[in-house]
């Protein structure tokens, strides 16, 4: 297995696609075609309300970093407000939405976090936790190609595979974890991977994502 921490200097910023915003891209497996990847990891910042892009078979999940709440209005469903504590979102990338954002601040827009597949080939999982004395076990899918990132918002956090492999994760930063083998067990299941987080010095805020091959 491999074990790449990210740090901002890593991370590339550019702009929404309908241009109302401004992206900054985590990760991303790149393809050739007008949207240009199989899977991208991302966040932005939200100051206005406004359209979101359309990414026709793309499978997107939207959550909050910080900064406030946010509603969405979603073509064919009713609206919901995320915040910081609310589960993530999930949502065809093909729906017209658009966003109405409520700020804690005065400007200081709300960052959001996103993770998009593209439906045929791909699938991914997003959860976010508050890490504080317990630790959590994160349980990473073992099959060719898939991947698992961990991205600290607020605090420290240690990540330890079962392999013995260790790092520390500071806020702003990120681990990407690939290259797990993907053997089968005796039942004929694959293993997944196996990884301990624990928050260093008080609490710590990460966005887990998991994706792999359908």
């Amino acid at each position: 297995m491999q074990l790449q921490v990210l740090g901002p200097a890593d991370f590339v910023k550019m702009p929404w696609k309908n241009g109302q915003g401004v992206t900054t891209e985590l990760a991303v497996a790149r393809r050739p075609g007008e949207d240009g990847f199989d899977w991208r990891i991302s966040t932005a910042t939200v100051a206005n309300p406004g359209p979101f892009s359309v990414f026709a078979g793309i499978d997107r999940s939207l959550a909050i970093v910080r900064g406030g709440a946010l509603t969405l209005n979603v073509e064919g469903r009713p609206d919901v407000t995320l915040t910081p504590r609310t589960p993530p979102y999930a949502f065809g990338g093909e729906l017209a939405v658009s966003c109405t954002p409520a700020l804690d601040a005065a400007n200081v827009p709300i960052e959001d976090f996103n993770v998009m597949t593209r439906r045929v080939g791909w699938q991914h999982a997003l959860t976010q936790h508050r890490l504080e004395s317990a630790p959590l076990r994160w349980s990473l899918p073992a099959n060719d190609g898939a991947i698992g990132f961990l991205y600290c918002a607020e605090g420290q956090v240690t990540t330890a595979l079962h392999d013995g492999q260790t790092v520390t994760v500071p806020a702003g930063h990120a681990v990407r974890i690939e290259g797990m083998d993907g053997k089968e067990g005796a039942d004929g299941a694959v293993a997944c991977v196996m990884c301990e987080l624990r928050a260093n010095g008080g609490s710590a805020d990460v966005f887990l994502v998991s994706i792999s091959r359908r």
